[in-house]
């Protein structure tokens, strides 16, 4: 007979409740089940140019997730989630990053992943000079006539001779021991950040685009040095990006410094004095992203553009050009948050957060697209100058984007790099004579590209896997492809560049 009394449910009940908290039958819906993580982004060493980086990804669980964190050095940010789909926004820091995720469900149960992304240019070009980054050691070749690859003497390809020792690199060439993390070079000039927020410069500095100091008689340094030489008086500095004449510096703080020549107010220090030592850009901070050419830009945290300096092709992309000067930033209005900018001889690019990109300035070779002295079937024409912003019908996926000189440079999210714009001496990569006028083509021997370094008539490209290839003008040995390609005029298609105990 049955027992209902009162009493003995309640003994019955507490030891059904016994049971399950020691792992008895009752205990099969408990959630022991961690959360998983998938389609981490950015992920393989990809390159980032800007200091504010999106980090995504899917988290998935059985029952419920709590919570997805981001680890990044002494950062820790809590993930918007969104139907399994996770972002946040993280800093970066100069070089190698590598990140954890960490995804926590409603029991407590949780998974962590790694991945790694690089901020930096891990690759860059001058006029005739390139340099790559690699194992943290910089290794630069080519043109060497005012010191500018850095390995204490001026050179000249005539070096390269029977009756004289072949000093002059036309092959990677390890310049220094220093452990680098960031290459900017220009038409004679070249400069490199290292692991400690230091910067330092070698090369030609007339217009004192070294930034290595004012001589004592107040004149601007002249002088070529032919190794690196370190900037004094700088610390925590994160980002470099050098025009031909002058450089901008970004701080860990958000804010910027710049040097070099400053005829049309590309310092942005108010002024139109040339300056051989590193000054202040007053009024801008949280900044995350530079660019400098013959114009100066900065991306903000919150996806504003800035722009000063020249305008003589509409750079400024303010609805005029001028030969006037403008030495104080002045916001470029885009109707969406840009996350990437990108400027070459005369024009500029930028990479907006949905995907998009714009473009404005000199037009003259397509390099912003579609001009009719380039094309005989487009349905409309653009202007040898595009003065404020225009939206590039062809994209909606870019994930990066480059500009040099007369080129612009965007991979998509397929991962293929689609370049458009001046074609001369084969600088696009392309089996192409002509310009250009929009980036229909991709370059077909070269995936899973991590960094361009655009120069102004040859590029060059780092893979995710570290190789390096160049191609465009071979001149003074600067594609790196050794002795038999010093003497060839061009090379169109992308040259893989070999490398000694890199």
């Amino acid at each position: 007979m049955l027992n209902n009394s009162p009493i003995f449910l309640s003994f019955a009940l507490a030891g059904s409740l016994l049971l399950t908290a020691c792992g008895g039958e009752s205990n099969s819906s408990q959630d022991t089940a961690a959360p998983t993580l998938s389609n981490l982004v950015p992920n393989n060493r990809t390159v980032t140019h800007s200091r504010q980086v999106m980090i995504t990804g899917t988290a998935t669980d059985d029952v419920e997730l709590k919570s997805v964190v981001i680890n990044n050095g002494d950062q820790s940010v809590i993930a918007t989630l969104n139907e399994g789909v996770f972002s946040a926004l993280i800093t970066a820091n100069a070089g190698d990053n590598t990140y954890t995720v960490i995804a926590t469900d409603t029991s407590d149960n949780d998974t962590a992943s790694q991945a790694s992304f690089y901020f930096g240019s891990q690759a860059s070009a001058g006029g005739a000079h390139s340099g790559v980054i690699k194992n943290g050691k910089a290794y630069l070749w080519g043109r060497n006539n005012k010191g500018q690859v850095g390995i204490g003497a001026s050179t000249k390809i005539s070096d390269n001779s029977e009756a004289t020792p072949a000093v002059h690199p036309v092959t990677p060439t390890l310049i220094s021991d220093i452990q680098f993390v960031s290459l900017a070079l220009a038409q004679n000039s070249s400069s490199a950040l290292d692991v400690n927020g230091q910067v330092w410069s070698w090369g030609y500095g007339k217009n004192g685009q070294l930034g290595l100091g004012i001589a004592d008689d107040g004149i601007i340094d002249n002088t070529d040095h032919t190794r690196p030489v370190k900037i004094e008086g700088l610390s925590n500095i994160v980002a470099i990006s050098r025009s031909n004449n002058h450089a901008l510096l970004l701080k860990g703080d958000g804010t910027l410094l710049a040097f070099g020549d400053n005829s049309k107010g590309q310092l942005g220090d108010g002024t139109t004095e040339h300056q051989d030592t590193p000054v202040a850009i007053p009024n801008l901070s949280n900044i995350v992203q530079i660019s400098a050419s013959a114009a100066s830009y900065a991306i903000d945290e919150d996806g504003r553009l800035w722009a000063w300096g020249s305008n003589r092709n509409g750079q400024l992309a303010n609805g005029m050009k001028d030969s006037d000067t403008h030495p104080t930033p002045t916001q470029v209005t885009i109707d969406e948050a840009v996350i990437s900018i990108a400027s070459g001889k005369g024009h500029a690019i930028a990479l907006t957060e949905s995907g998009k990109i714009y473009g404005w300035g000199l037009n003259f070779s397509s390099q912003v697209g579609m001009r009719p002295k380039d094309t005989t079937t487009a349905e409309e024409v653009w202007d040898a100058d595009i003065l404020t912003p225009k939206l590039l019908p062809w994209f909606d996926d870019a994930v990066a984007i480059w500009a040099k000189g007369n080129q612009s440079f965007v991979k998509r999210s397929d991962g293929k790099v689609y370049p458009w714009g001046q074609n001369m001496m084969g600088t696009l990569g392309i089996e192409a004579d002509d310009n250009v006028t929009q980036p229909s083509s991709p370059i077909l021997e070269l995936g899973n590209v991590a960094d361009l370094g655009n120069g102004a008539l040859h590029t060059l490209a780092i893979r995710n896997d570290g190789e390096v290839f160049a191609w465009g003008w071979s001149f003074e040995g600067s594609l790196g492809g050794g002795e038999s390609t010093i003497h060839r005029w061009t090379y169109k298609l992308p040259l893989q560049i070999p490398f000694t105990n890199p």
